[in-house]
């Protein structure tokens, strides 16, 4: 049976993906393929850092290397980006769930109501006439949209047809209208104000009750519900046809809104970017559900919560099929561009509720169940992450906790009004868009994986875990350290992570750039075009602000300020892994890749060859890099119609840089008579990064489009990860063995290794470990 501490654990994890459910949904159906090769080893090494640290994210970061210590806070903004785009979303399920309850949903499928405009059509009429080119009428028409756009948001009723048709027009508006200032939907407006007491109320009053209150109220009722409209529309509704209703669009009709980000993302593409957010692995989130385990409790296990976390996705997918077929057997000129959760929540599913028996039945517990699930019970796991940010600071805070979640509740409640005026969903859009950006999720694990390291993490793993010196074949390849996580870890997460920032900076399918994000998002601002893109800059880049801002204050406070060196400020913290008691006992992280290529290569090649190899291999890769930057840099030069390749010449320009340093210290490797196989770890790290990156835009040429998978990319991709794999498994063997070879042999020489390299309590103030001849002490000195 699950602790009450662990079921906090989980609940918390599962609820804070849950909004990006129904997109998964939405999505290929192959990412319930996909997802456990990303989510379990992503999710693994996570909790195995919250297993370390017992903290929540501000916490972790600072205790794991002190110049990170404004990853926290960067992780904070984008929860709260999300929260403040969810809080529309979360409205509009209340006011769904009452206009539900009624005998039949005429909102939805029918025109005769005085918020209809003369361009509805009934969902029945037979006499349709389906407008292709630049209208598609009536597309945009339907009554559930006009239904969302006039009565739910309260919106200025169309006056003339648009010039040019766009997907979605109907709940983001046209892409060339912008924000309007006006008085907020009241009804809208009761239903958020609502929604925030509620938060407010279940955290300042049942915090220590919190897990109990997740797993009952926001996941178990939720899950109930959605059970319900299956059993019950399979029945009486649903038609599980091999009808597509998501029209193939052209490049040039949607790229023309650029709110409708997930539009342009196709296929296997889409859904690959997709996981890594729903994983929710480098949010921040899984230190904050590892946070309260307490000692003796067991931490949490990934692949216990990732087949949970597949639980919803998987009915929503059986719904949304379910409705397809059903809406297009009734219209089959219905067509549905389905891109967020948005234009299936208020746009199909509101026509196969009201054309199904029992309707109104399965309206209303579809809509409760989205709204405690998808929207409710995230945003009071991303206020209780905001909260335990200031508490880890701010520890003062716990002494007035509903004082401090009141404010944080105003904090959101208040400005929040603007996403109810007219077009207040193009607002939403932008920070849902900014809060995509990988820039911080790639921070987090070049730190984790390469700063402080991944053997270092295995041999804390064996120091505090109860792993057992001879496991089994299924512990072996199932526990935290498997060789299998290893290898995705080095391969399929950091690729998937690039991936989700090429989408972002450097999609090319129809020129969606963050400029043109950008651009849009700060539209309603009542400033200068120039000082509106400032802004806009600003936003989204504030993660990497704040960041820098926290590494330069720690550089000033242990640099400049205590006269530290600058190598303290990458070691761990005093506090990193306090609560661990070392056991000499446990057997040292073994080396895969040296005991590999020793049988396989070194018997037939020397160390120092290896390296030379290495050296002119990766010299030849570093010439590659510099063509390419210049090729890619004299585009900017001569033409500035792809605005995407300025991101892309600054990415170049630091693998250039770095790529340059790893030579030099590849070459001083090799220039004494010991090989120093530590000077490779950065090459381990940045060939690693470098094989990703380009892998991510491979996928990107290769998934990008619903016309199946182009295959020259995918052929570059594994060669890429080939040939770097064994370059990269080569530089390991060679430091393993630097390592191995230069293990110190007694009592003197342990004793020499330098003070700082120390554990932390590992000796007396009187020395008594010094005199213990045990080899565990180089062991403790390696950590």
């Amino acid at each position: 049976m699950q602790h009450v501490d662990q079921i906090y654990g989980y609940s918390t994890i599962i609820l804070a993906a849950a909004p990006l459910a129904s997109q998964l949904a939405i999505s290929d159906i192959r990412w319930i393929f996909y997802f456990p090769f990303f989510a379990i080893p992503a999710l693994t090494l996570m909790m195995i850092v919250g297993h370390l640290s017992k903290s929540a994210a501000v916490s972790t970061f600072r205790k794991l290397a002190p110049i990170s210590a404004g990853i926290g806070w960067a992780l904070t903004w984008h929860v709260a980006e999300k929260l403040y785009a969810e809080s529309l979303r979360a409205s509009q399920y209340v006011l769904y769930i009452l206009f539900s309850i009624r005998p039949y949903l005429s909102w939805a499928v029918s025109c005769d109501h005085t918020y209809n405009t003369e361009y509805c059509h009934d969902f029945d009429d037979s006499n349709i006439t389906v407008t292709e080119g630049k209208h598609h009428y009536p597309d945009n028409f339907w009554p559930a949209q006009e239904f969302n756009r006039y009565v739910i948001r309260n919106n200025a009723p169309i006056t003339k047809m648009p010039a040019e048709w766009e997907p979605n027009m109907w709940y983001l508006g046209p892409s060339d209208e912008t924000f309007t200032w006006a008085f907020p939907s009241i009804p809208l407006q009761t239903a958020h104000i609502l929604t925030w007491l509620i938060i407010w109320f279940s955290i300042s009053k049942y915090y220590d009750r919190l897990g109990d209150i997740l797993l009952k109220g926001f996941l178990l009722v939720p899950i109930i519900l959605y059970i319900a409209v299956i059993i019950g529309l399979t029945g009486f509704g649903f038609h599980f046809t091999t009808a597509n209703i998501q029209a193939e669009l052209e490049n040039s009709a949607i790229s023309k809104d650029p709110f409708d980000f997930w539009a342009d993302l196709r296929g296997s593409y889409r859904t690959s970017i997709l996981i890594v957010d729903y994983s929710t692995a480098f949010t921040g989130f899984v230190l904050l559900a590892t946070s309260r385990l307490r000692n003796g409790v067991s931490g949490l296990n990934a692949l216990l919560l990732v087949p949970f976390m597949m639980i919803v996705p998987t009915m929503q997918t059986l719904i949304r099929l379910g409705c397809e077929g059903h809406v297009a057997d009734q219209q089959p000129n219905y067509k549905i561009y389905a891109s967020t959760d948005e234009t299936i929540s208020f746009d199909l599913l509101p026509v196969c509720f009201a054309t199904s028996h029992l309707g109104p039945v399965w309206s209303g517990l579809y809509y409760t169940a989205q709204y405690l699930y998808g929207s409710l019970g995230p945003m009071i796991v991303y206020v209780s992450f905001i909260y335990q940010s200031f508490i880890d600071d701010f520890p003062i805070v716990q002494n007035s906790p509903k004082q401090c979640i009141g404010m944080i509740v105003l904090a959101f409640l208040m400005p929040s009004v603007f996403l109810y005026m007219p077009l207040g969903t193009k607002i939403a859009a932008f920070f849902r868009y900014t809060s995509q950006t990988a820039l911080v999720q790639l921070t987090v694990f070049i730190l984790i994986f390469f700063v402080y390291g991944w053997q270092k993490l295995e041999q804390d793993v064996m120091m505090t875990s109860q792993i057992p010196a001879r496991p089994s074949v299924l512990e072996y390849f199932t526990r935290a350290t498997s060789p299998i996580f290893t290898v995705l870890l080095f391969t399929v997460v950091p690729a998937l992570i690039c991936t989700k920032l090429v989408a972002v900076f450097d999609f090319l399918w129809a020129g969606n750039d963050v400029n043109k994000h950008i651009s849009a998002g700060v539209q309603f601002l009542p400033f200068p075009t120039v000082i509106r893109q400032i802004v806009g800059y600003l936003v989204i880049f504030a993660p990497i602000i704040i960041m820098g801002v926290g590494a330069a204050l720690t550089v000033y406070q242990m640099v400049f300020k205590h006269g530290l060196s600058w190598k303290d400020t990458l070691k761990p913290s005093p506090e990193w892994m306090a609560h661990a008691a070392v056991n000499p006992n446990k057997p040292r992280a073994h080396s895969l890749a040296y005991s590999i290529m020793n049988r396989l290569i070194f018997r037939r090649m020397s160390y120092k060859t290896a390296i030379f190899s290495l050296f002119l291999f990766e010299t030849f890769i570093g010439i590659l890099l510099v063509v390419f930057f210049f090729l890619n840099s004299s585009n900017l030069w001569v033409s500035s119609t792809r605005v995407a390749n300025q991101y892309r010449s600054v990415l170049l320009l630091i693998f250039v840089v770095c790529h340059i340093w790893t030579l030099f210290e590849m070459r001083k490797c090799q220039q004494y008579s010991q090989i120093e196989g530590e000077r490779l770890s950065f090459y381990i790290g940045l060939a690693t990064m470098e094989t990703a990156m380009l892998n991510a835009y491979m996928w990107m040429y290769a998934g990008d489009h619903t016309g199946g998978i182009d295959v020259p990319p995918l052929l570059i991709i594994m060669c890429n990860t080939w040939i770097r794999s064994c370059c990269i498994v080569t530089a390991i063997a060679i430091r393993a063995h630097s390592v191995e070879h230069n293990r110190p042999s007694n009592t003197r020489e342990a004793s020499e290794v330098d003070e700082a390299e120390l554990p932390r309590g590992a000796g007396d103030d009187n020395g008594d470990d010094t005199d213990d001849d045990s080899p565990v002490i180089f062991d403790l000195a390696r950590v």
